[in-house]
């Protein structure tokens, strides 16, 4: 990103010393001089630079021109990291023979995922359809410097503001009746209006303004004291409504000069900004939970292709040892056919497990709040998938390895405990508490259009008049005769307005408080859907344990029956091949079985993490102001 240096130029000088040189009068000379040096105290440090005022003034368009010739003809500017090498596919199976392996563990992956989260990636393409809907890194600068909705535009409502303004006028005018024109019938006048005035909003809603008005006046009616005149005056005024609009509680709600239904205060800015914050930590949650389930995806994609592997090389010795038994007879033939199936049964599933089918992974929602286990990736898909979710290149000649295996314990949770941990932890009931603190405070400033509009006024001037502004010796002049004081003014008053019926504010009223009842409503019915959540992943950790203890002593009596076999084999006895071939069926599918239902048990206590709001912290991940720490 280039950045312009903003230096001082003589941009401005020209511009200004032009529109100086017109001015005729000595005296407005000097005014115009007073103007320009209390804009430039006013001013920002520093001069606008040479190409703002060519945009401005000349109207010069070259770079939107640029702009919109690249609209015309696009072209997509491809960054690096984007790049990869080529896939190693099943066609190339030398090549996929050489693959090295790294293994990684949870927390390796999880700081990898942490040190590259710029964008919190989502599985799905989402960021293809929907790429306004992805949290990134940016989303705390873009959430403060908002400049309609953040704290700082909420409180620019309260900042000083400095207006100047000077007007000429020349009049030349023929009258019928010399009455009209101060004597004369053909008035000729030279009028000039300068104020510089300095206003600022309050918390309570009142408005200060310290204003400061010039009239210069040259015409030709004979009656003048002076040929021209100099009238000034120096004046301070307050307005404070007392009670539409007025109070400190409004203000900070609704923010100065408010209408029912549109409030953004500071107190709603900054409820705003907790729940973008909240937004960003439920995000940050489920990106944690989608790099977890992709790394057991992978886990049980390598232990799936193990499995796999294993029996494609039982069944193909026991192809061997058949064939080479073989005697020249149909019952013989049939057998070996049997075992030659079964291989290339085999071998094709473990084509599959290597590249794997491009169907949907374990992801959240996709059954379970923290997603279910969806066993049906291979190695590949599964470890390009984690590639994408963490921010490593898609392909690389090292393959990724998990090096943990799935938590083997019997881990029970005391539900009193967790239930009262997810109804206080929760992201998403902490943003709907915000939602009900914003509806009471809005309802709050609802109230306050049920009130009339009644304003104090008050306004005090000391003036000065002169045929000249500033003159030294017997000579008068206007700023001398104001600052003597003996020129004083001042009026107080009260301003009254009501609508009839109050038909907006009760409107406002009525909104506010449906709203209120809307959200309560909403968080009882979150609450509910918490504990239900909860419960099923309670209940599914406990299935997934005793599943694994089923699946183990399943796969331990399947291996029984074949070693039988095996053993018979050994002794010489006729077997029948279709029971052998079948033991070797039933082995793979209960190994395949017992590691699914570890990854399912390893899923399963994450989602109880994640139920009850403590996954971010059992991974070691927090959130602070839009960044992501990791402490893993």
């Amino acid at each position: 990103m280039s950045h312009t240096n903003h230096r001082p130029s003589r941009c401005g000088a020209q511009k200004v010393q032009q529109a100086f040189a017109r001015l005729r009068s000595v005296r407005l000379r000097r005014w115009f001089a007073a103007v320009v040096s209390a804009a430039a105290l006013a001013a920002p440090t520093g001069c606008r630079t040479q190409p703002t005022w060519r945009e401005t003034l000349k109207n010069e368009t070259s770079q939107i021109d640029s702009i919109e010739r690249r609209i015309e003809s696009p072209s997509v500017e491809i960054h690096t990291v984007a790049l990869s090498s080529a896939p190693v596919t099943i066609r190339d199976r030398v090549q996929l023979e050489s693959l090295q392996y790294r293994e990684v563990t949870l927390a390796e992956v999880l700081a990898t995922a942490m040190e590259n989260s710029e964008v919190l990636r989502e599985l799905g393409g989402v960021v293809l359809r929907n790429p306004d809907t992805i949290q990134t890194e940016y989303v705390n600068g873009i959430r403060t410097t908002d400049p309609r909705y953040s704290k700082e535009a909420a409180l620019s409502a309260f900042d000083a503001q400095l207006a100047a303004t000077a007007y000429f006028n020349n009049r030349d005018q023929t009258f019928n009746n010399p009455f009209f024109a101060g004597g004369t019938n053909t008035f000729q006048q030279d009028l000039n209006d300068y104020t510089v005035e300095l206003s600022k909003r309050t918390a309570t809603g009142s408005r200060l303004a310290l204003r400061s008005v010039t009239n210069y006046d040259a015409n030709n009616a004979p009656s003048n004291t002076y040929r021209s005149a100099w009238d000034s005056f120096v004046e301070g005024e307050v307005r404070q409504p007392l009670f539409q609009g007025g109070g400190v509680e409004f203000n900070r709600i609704a923010g100065p000069g408010a209408t029912p239904g549109v409030y953004n205060g500071l107190l709603i800015a900054r409820v705003n900004e907790d729940i973008s914050q909240t937004d960003f930590e439920i995000a940050v949650r489920d990106y944690v939970s989608n790099v977890v389930n992709c790394y057991w995806d992978l886990y049980f994609a390598y232990r799936d292709l193990d499995a796999r592997t294993h029996a494609m090389n039982r069944s193909l010795e026991a192809w061997n040892r058949l064939q080479a038994l073989a005697e020249n007879d149909i019952e013989s033939a049939a057998r070996v056919a049997l075992a030659r199936e079964q291989y290339f049964r085999f071998k094709s599933d473990v084509d599959d497990a290597i590249t794997g089918r491009v169907v949907q992974g374990t992801q959240n929602r996709n059954g379970s709040t923290g997603g279910t286990l969806r066993a049906s990736s291979g190695v590949q898909v599964a470890e390009r998938r984690l590639r994408l979710l963490i921010g490593m290149p898609i392909n690389d000649s090292e393959m990724l390895r998990p090096a943990e295996e799935p938590c083997e314990a019997d881990i029970q949770f005391h539900w009193d405990a967790i239930m009262h941990e997810a109804l206080s932890q929760r992201p998403e009931l902490k943003k709907q508490q915000l939602n009900i603190h914003k509806r009471q405070m809005e309802l709050l400033a609802a109230r306050n259009f049920i009130n009339p509009r009644l304003d104090t006024v008050g306004r005090y001037r000391f003036r000065g008049f002169g045929d000249d502004l500033i003159a030294d010796g017997s000579q008068t002049s206007a700023l001398r005769d104001l600052s003597g004081g003996d020129l004083q003014e001042w009026y107080v008053g009260l301003e009254y307005t009501v609508p009839l019926g109050y038909r907006k504010g009760h409107l406002a009223l009525a909104n506010a408080e449906i709203a209120l009842s809307r959200e309560r409503a909403l968080q009882r019915e979150q609450e509910r859907e918490v504990i239900h959540d909860l419960s099923n992943a309670v209940s599914d950790a406990a299935r997934a344990y005793e599943n694994c203890q089923n699946s183990w002593n399943r796969l331990d009596a399947a291996n029984e029956v074949l070693k039988a076999y095996q053993v018979q084999e050994e002794n010489g006895r006729d077997i029948d091949i279709d029971r052998m071939l079948d033991a070797q069926r039933r082995v793979v599918e209960a190994e395949i079985r017992y590691f699914q239902a570890r990854t399912e048990y390893a899923i399963a206590l994450k989602n109880v993490h994640l139920e009850k709001g403590s996954l971010m912290s059992h991974n070691g991940v927090s959130v602070f102001e839009g960044t992501i720490p990791f402490n893993g």
